[in-house]
């Protein structure tokens, strides 16, 4: 019995031997396989890390390089504008010196400025005072006018001669007579009594303005005058006019140098010649009393200096 077990156990012994060395080598395996897929894990991991800050690394690099060539950019912008600083300062001492220069001669310039501003004033002043004596002149002129053809109407008025007309313009006086009231009809050289009184009253007042001429000027209606006596229209009016210029000189004693006599004939009618009271407004002798245009002209060419 015990020498059965005693050959029984030695070989229990070897297969146990055997079987836990199957056992461990299995394990040793396992922990192989697991070993060697735990370090391609780590392997992996570390891969995958090492490309992520070969990324990062490459990203930093690209950076600099970047920053570098903003860097060179803005140096170069630098050196322009520290260029246009210097050109700009250049150009404020240049003004500077030039603003000193003219501050240098400001004076003289002010003291010249105010001497032709000083002249110029004199000069302006002493032209109103020129166009203020020219504006008198004319006023002058005026008011003359005025009086004679307040004068002149007051003596038509006060020997009721509602035919008779005074007109003032504005470098003249026109006194209207109608012929009837100096001349019988178809006559030309001599005067009626009411005519004769009429001019007497007229040269009282005309004899008092010696600067002024008188035209006396005739007219006609168209009716044609008579052809044994007359050549024609002009030739009658021209004889009236002349009549009463001469009964004024002989007669009144004005100066034959102040007037002077024209014939118009029936070219400058007032009216129309188809009727009787156009025929008779037409048939007139006139008083057109004015200061000679030249005389006003060298009165104003003293005055401005020219005459």
């Amino acid at each position: 019995m015990i020498h059965s077990f005693s050959k029984i156990t030695p070989t229990l012994f070897a297969f146990s031997i055997l079987f836990m060395g199957c056992v461990s080598k299995k394990k040793h395996l396992a922990t192989i396989e697991t070993l060697k897929t735990t370090n391609e894990g780590i392997v992996d991991d570390w891969q995958n890390r090492y490309k992520e800050k070969r990324s990062e690394l490459n990203a930093s690099m690209e950076k600099s390089r970047q920053l570098e060539l903003d860097l060179a950019e803005r140096k170069g912008e630098n050196n322009i504008l520290v260029g246009l600083r210097n050109e700009l300062q250049l150009q404020i001492e240049s003004m500077e010196s030039q603003m000193s220069n003219l501050g240098l001669s400001s004076q003289t310039v002010e003291n010249n400025l105010r001497k032709d501003i000083n002249t110029k004033d004199n000069e302006i002043a002493t032209l109103q005072q020129k166009l203020k004596d020219v504006d008198g002149i004319f006023e002058k002129n005026k008011t003359m006018l005025e009086k004679i053809s307040g004068d002149l109407t007051f003596e038509v008025q006060s020997m009721n001669l509602t035919s008779v007309e005074v007109t003032t313009q504005l470098d003249k006086v026109i006194l209207i007579l109608p012929t009837d009231l100096l001349f019988r009809k178809n006559r030309t050289s001599r005067l009626l009594k009411s005519g004769n009184t009429l001019l007497e009253k007229i040269s009282t007042i005309l004899n008092q303005y010696p600067q002024m001429v008188f035209q006396i000027v005739g007219h006609t209606d168209n009716s044609s005058p008579d052809a044994g006596k007359f050549k024609d229209n002009w030739n009658y009016s021209s004889l009236q006019a002349a009549t009463v210029v001469r009964s004024l000189v002989s007669d009144y004693d004005m100066n034959a140098s102040q007037l002077s006599a024209i014939g118009k004939g029936e070219f400058e009618p007032r009216a129309s010649n188809s009727s009787r009271e156009g025929k008779s407004m037409n048939r007139r002798i006139e008083f057109l009393i004015f200061q000679p245009t030249e005389d006003l002209a060298r009165e104003i060419k003293r005055i401005i200096g020219e005459g």
